[in-house]
């Protein structure tokens, strides 16, 4: 199955599921969850399956919505990536603009949203600026709960360190939504 056929039978699911109650008003959201990394610069894009890195593949992000078709979001990320004989730890942090495709009151428990961001990641005492666009998706499963996939391309403005530069991160967690109040 590819790439492309893969995420039409995700929102073929998604556009398929039951309807709810849209926020209005302005709210913090809070996730936590898993990255996986693909650091493999000759490898056919997006993903080469088996150069993944995921050995320590945690992601935390907080995200204040503004409007309807808005939030601003900061999310930091780690992991170690295989690059050649050894294994190198790796540090990001980013900040993010959110636009929703769909408007807050027809999201019907799904929200689709473009990302682009810029942030730094750190990697064996050197520090790489990157442009961050991406693709996500909240599916929410309760009123505050949710079940979050992203997939961002983290391009490497100056690559300060030959072995890692430019790479592709998917994302898969939980975000928690703090309405009327934490």
């Amino acid at each position: 199955m590819t790439l492309k056929a893969l995420v039409l039978c995700l929102v073929v699911v998604c556009a398929n599921s039951y309807s709810a109650t849209a926020q209005d008003k302005p709210h913090l959201k809070i996730g936590v969850g898993l990255n996986v990394i693909n650091n493999n610069p000759y490898s056919r894009m997006p993903w080469a399956i088996e150069t993944l890195d995921y050995n320590w593949p945690v992601g935390l992000s907080v995200d204040y919505q503004v409007s309807n078709k808005w939030s601003f979001g900061i999310s930091a990320s780690s992991d170690k990536l295989k690059v050649a004989t050894t294994t190198l730890d790796l540090l990001a942090v980013h900040a993010q603009v959110n636009y929703y495709l769909f408007p807050n009151t027809a999201r019907q428990f799904k929200e689709l949203y473009l990302i682009l961001g810029t942030g730094m990641y750190h990697v064996s005492d050197h520090w790489t600026t990157t442009i961050n666009p991406g693709l996500g998706l909240n599916y929410w499963v309760l009123p505050k709960l949710a079940i979050n996939i992203t997939g961002k391309a983290n391009v490497a403005v100056k690559n300060s360190y030959p072995d890692v530069g430019s790479y592709y991160q998917c994302h898969i967690g939980v975000i928690w939504r703090f309405t009327d109040g934490f």
